[in-house]
């Protein structure tokens, strides 16, 4: 996304924000009223924010001042009247609560959960609520989110849930290229198998890697990208049966912390034209 530059005549009307939604920005506003916006669903919680004082795009989920608005709603149960328990389990129903770092955020419908696993906002290992749950179950334990309900849900021909995955920040494209990796303790192999500007799918030979790790990656040069260094975290985890290798490789999905500007160029330049 592009650095905004904000004009001097706005200086004098408190802190501004910019919002981004499928590749533009609008803006700037207040805080107030993106929250309005918000409210009104003219724009959702996985929508990216300009800070001029971080100097960076952030989803407002992530971001400080708007997460702590989203927590203080209180996450109560949704009601159990007769005409809830007919629609509960509707994609557009929003009765899904999000637990990150100890706070409460919610309520959410599925769609929305769907898209923030898209967008990197919520991950696998994250923990999630709903009033058909006997208690906090994390995301992989819950066979609505599963790879296959998910599947099933992108090929649908419903205009909604296909705008979810069309909306990815980052466009991914197939990608091979050996790497090396490391956890400040261990050294290993790996295989790239897709790759985009937010991150990379990965093989590599270890099942003892967890969701929530740091690692280093080093790329090697492959389908045109030059070679590159990557701090990783890592958001998926994945078994890769029938390998036929001695040891079963896992299937890492992991997201950039800390990647080159330049490192990040060459990689979009690839992905748009693979795409």
């Amino acid at each position: 996304m592009c650095r905004i530059v904000r004009n001097r005549s706005i200086e004098s009307m408190g802190k501004q924000y910019y919002l981004s939604n499928n590749g533009t920005h609008i803006g700037p506003f207040n805080l107030e009223t993106v929250l309005k916006k918000i409210e009104s669903q003219e724009n959702q919680w996985t929508d990216y924010i300009y800070d001029e004082a971080l100097g960076e795009w952030l989803m407002l989920l992530e971001h400080p001042e708007f997460s702590a608005k989203l927590a203080q709603k209180p996450a109560t149960r949704p009601s159990a009247s007769p005409a809830s328990l007919l629609s509960k389990l509707a994609l557009k129903d929003k009765e899904w609560f999000i637990l990150k770092e100890g706070n409460n955020y919610g309520p959410f419908c599925q769609l929305e959960l769907i898209q923030m696993l898209q967008e990197k906002a919520l991950y696998e290992y994250d923990y999630i609520w709903h009033s058909k749950l006997p208690s906090w179950k994390r995301v992989a334990e819950v066979e609505d989110f599963s790879a296959e309900s998910i599947r099933v849900m992108k090929d649908s021909k419903e205009a909604d849930v296909a705008e979810i995955f069309f909306r990815r920040r980052h466009v991914r494209a197939s990608y091979g290229a050996s790497l090396i990796v490391h956890n400040n303790k261990t050294v290993f192999r790996g295989q790239a198998l897709e790759i985009s500007a937010g991150g990379a799918g990965v093989l590599i030979d270890t099942p003892n890697l967890q969701p929530g790790q740091s690692l280093f990656l080093h790329f090697q040069p492959g389908d045109g990208v030059p070679p590159f260094n990557a701090v990783c975290q890592i958001v998926s985890k994945q078994y890769v049966k029938d390998s036929g290798t001695a040891v079963e490789p896992v299937k890492y999905g992991v997201k950039f912390t800390t990647l080159s500007q330049s490192a990040r160029e060459s990689i979009k330049n690839f992905t748009t034209k693979a795409a």
